[in-house]
């Protein structure tokens, strides 16, 4: 009872959230100055043709029918129409959406790799030089903006090394002579599936440097907390007596204090993954990824409010069910947590 009250609490707050997202994202799209059906109509459109438009899309109707009209279309899944393109959004969320989370997925991936066990080793050795430096790799990979990473990572591992391409998400060999037949969006699966090794290792190779960039932030924040935490618990009672027991350090670590210190790194984890979804923007522009952060670019400066309504929504979602699912592992684990 306890677990199913907590459920419905946290679906509750869930959605009270992203009705709050709705309704701001929408009044501030009206709000702002502009003329969407000049958009839809095109370059130098006349004002007969101006007018047409906003009888076709509502934007004559008063404000309350068009959020009625939006949140009906929502509600059977119709995300709406780019102004600037004329193309469904749902279609071409369903084309680079998949692309952003490819990356962002490898992202949290390479920082759960990396931060969990470089946070133990930390905490394990305090004031140690592998401890100093680890302090320091964790806080210039959360500090330092994510462009600059980028380009000094183009620099030492394209122009100087040439390990790794500069950009996009395959080679044009790949597209050319051994594309890969999309089914999910995510190029790694789709390859692996229909058996195009060649293609996978070159999705593989694209895909190395940008996560290595976007997975700065949360490796430096996961270390941190790790570490944080693995201090904390390694002074317990417990974990002396285990000393005294004569445990290995490996099983004291890695199964007695890191069952305890990992909540709160798979917490960090939880939100690093949704912030990277929007962190991923630039990082998606300097490499020349193909992710919803080019195509919400475009929008921006095309000032196409649908398309930047819809992403906003769906980055929202995706945070929230992220949160969602972070709270329900750690009611499982802990029982304390039901209670709040």
């Amino acid at each position: 009872m306890a677990f199913l009250s907590f459920l419905f609490r946290r679906l509750g707050l869930s959605l009270f959230v992203f009705v709050g997202v709705l309704i701001l994202t929408f009044i501030v799209s009206r709000v702002i100055p502009s003329n969407p059906a000049a958009l839809y109509a095109g370059a130098r459109p006349r004002p007969e043709q101006v007018q047409e438009i906003e009888k076709k899309l509502g934007l004559d109707k008063p404000l309350s029918e068009q959020f009625r009209v939006y949140v009906g279309d929502l509600l059977v899944g119709n995300l709406g129409e780019s102004y600037h393109s004329r193309r469904s959004i749902n279609t071409d969320l369903r084309l680079f959406l998949p692309a952003t989370l490819e990356l962002v997925i490898a992202a949290v991936l390479i920082a759960l790799v990396l931060g969990i066990p470089t946070g133990v080793l930390a905490g394990a050795y305090p004031r140690s030089p592998f401890d100093y430096a680890t302090r320091f790799a964790a806080v210039a990979g959360v500090s330092a903006p994510s462009f600059w990473l980028a380009l000094i990572a183009q620099f030492i591992f394209f122009s100087q090394l040439g390990w790794l391409p500069l950009g996009g998400r395959v080679s044009r060999d790949a597209t050319l002579f051994y594309p890969i037949a999309a089914q999910t969006g995510f190029y790694l699966i789709d390859a692996a599936v229909s058996g195009n090794w060649k293609a996978w290792l070159d999705a593989l190779h694209h895909l190395i440097l940008p996560a290595l960039v976007l997975s700065a932030y949360p490796v430096g924040i996961t270390i941190r907390m790790t570490q944080a935490s693995m201090l904390e618990v390694l002074s317990e009672t417990y974990i002396t007596a285990a000393r005294a027991a004569g445990l290995s350090r490996g099983v004291i670590l890695f199964k007695l204090a890191l069952k305890n210190a990992i909540m709160p790194a798979l917490t960090v984890v939880g939100l690093s993954f949704a912030y990277s979804i929007t962190g991923a923007f630039l990082v998606e522009t300097i490499f020349s990824w193909p992710g919803v952060g080019k195509y919400v670019t475009e929008a921006v400066l095309n000032v196409d409010f649908p398309v930047i309504i819809a992403v906003t929504l769906v980055v929202t979602l995706v945070y929230i069910l992220v949160n969602l699912l972070i709270d329900l592992m750690q009611a499982l684990l802990d029982p304390r947590v039901r209670l709040v």
